[in-house]
């Protein structure tokens, strides 16, 4: 009895085990899956093993990985992730005897990915520099298709291999630290930041992210400190532009406009001055400078006359302030033209309608932008505005206690809104 109880257990155990290294594999937590791991008896299952591997080499862990990766190729000798373990350990270990066996038993003609990796158009061994690069090479396609199902751990396994062979390979650490970013995996992220060496262009970007995470985590002065060493050792546009975006981004917009006028005024050829001042002009407009926003939205616009970011800004600046309500409309008609999916110009648009009267218009453009993006509060606001308008009273009430019960406490908007509804309500 004593046996059989031990043994379910123990089986109990294991199946937890296994199940909490399979969920932190789906979150990314490597770490936390390999302490699960020595938990978990020897497991022949392939799609088992396949996460193994994953954690392993995500853990730069390449010979532990390398024996796992042997276990897959007993099960399917045409696996290629495993292979490509297997042979990236061996080139680390200058083994070449495994590149003579897999070249001889002709598994080269059904593994392409295996083959471009590791070998020349002449068939000719890769050194592992190469080998690192071409690694990273698939990595930036599979990125650039945009697919929206891509594999994280996959795509975070083939850089920290091309790292391992390669451990200067800057834009795989950053693209690395870019992936974890997305993630939300913050410390990872700086680790692997970090690693960029500062002779690297990269390295001011680098730099530039950590802080603005180091930010997100509520360290606003050490993240400022970060930028503004970076600025003392390194200065240049590139660094004048990170201490721009970073207060603009912290709301501190008084020193983003010297920052971003300091690039402006620099006059690099490698700056955007479009965007630069389209930037600087948001700063202003936050600041109640009109003026001095709108001027620069307007040189912006002389540069390059199809910004739809930049013509959303400046036009929904004038239907706010009933100004050139015709030109703002053709503005926003031709940023919807270049930006068809942006409900914040669709947004406008419709504001625009609602702005000279059109209101069915105004209300079919108003009502997609709610499917759209529910939670928006101002589209939520301006819904409610166009329902009043069309004296559908009721209506109107239910969307702007909708955008009420979303505004934050400090929310500009909560006493327009509680004004409205107390004046309409009793009706």
């Amino acid at each position: 009895m004593s046996s059989c109880f031990y043994t379910s257990s123990a089986l109990a155990y294991n199946s937890s085990s296994y199940l909490i290294s399979k969920l932190a594999i789906n979150l990314f937590d490597f770490e936390e899956a390999y302490k699960h791991y020595t938990n978990i008896e020897n497991d022949k299952n392939e799609s088992y093993l396949h996460n193994k591997l994953l954690t392993y080499i995500n853990l730069n862990l390449m010979s532990e990985g390398s024996k796992i990766a042997s276990q897959i190729l007993k099960i399917d000798k045409h696996n290629q992730e495993a292979w490509i373990v297997q042979l990236a350990e061996a080139k680390l270990k200058n083994n070449f005897s495994l590149f003579e066996i897999y070249k001889k038993n002709e598994l080269n003609k059904s593994m392409s990915l295996v083959d471009y990796i590791f070998f020349n158009n002449n068939s000719t061994q890769k050194n592992k520099k190469e080998i690192a690069l071409s690694i990273f090479e698939i990595v930036q396609a599979s990125i650039n298709e945009q697919n929206e199902m891509l594999n994280y751990s996959f795509l975070l396994f083939y850089l920290s291999i091309s790292t391992l062979l390669d451990n200067s390979f800057d834009e795989a650490y950053y693209f690395s630290a870019q992936l974890y970013q997305k993630l939300d995996y913050l410390s990872q992220a700086e680790y692997l930041y970090n690693k960029v060496r500062p002779e690297h262009k990269l390295y001011i970007d680098s730099q530039r992210n950590l802080a603005l995470n180091k930010s997100k985590n509520g360290n606003f002065d050490l993240a400022e400190k970060i930028l503004l060493d970076l600025n003392a050792n390194k200065k240049s546009s590139q660094t004048l532009l990170a201490l721009a975006d970073f207060y603009r981004i912290e709301k501190k917009y008084n020193k983003a406009i010297i920052y971003y006028s300091d690039v402006i005024d620099s006059n690099d050829p490698l700056m955007l001055k479009w965007k630069l001042l389209y930037l600087r002009g948001i700063c202003f407009e936050k600041l109640s400078s009109w003026d001095l926003a709108e001027k620069d939205f307007l040189h912006s616009l002389k540069i390059n006359s199809n910004s739809p970011d930049v013509l959303n800004y400046l036009a929904y600046g004038w239907l706010e302030q009933n100004r050139n309500l015709d030109e703002a409309q053709k503005m926003l008609e031709k940023a919807f033209q270049e930006s068809p999916k942006s409900f914040y110009i669709l947004d406008s648009l419709g504001w625009a309608y609602y702005k000279k009267n059109q209101l069915d218009k105004a209300l079919e453009l108003m009502e997609e932008v709610i499917i759209l993006a529910p939670g928006e509060i101002i589209s939520l606001d301006h819904l409610g505005d166009i329902y009043f308008a069309m004296n559908r009273k009721r209506e109107a009430i239910f969307f702007w206690n909708q955008a009420l019960d979303l505004s934050e406490a400090d929310n500009k908007m909560i006493d327009l809104l509680k004004k409205k509804i107390k004046e309409n309500e009793s009706g």
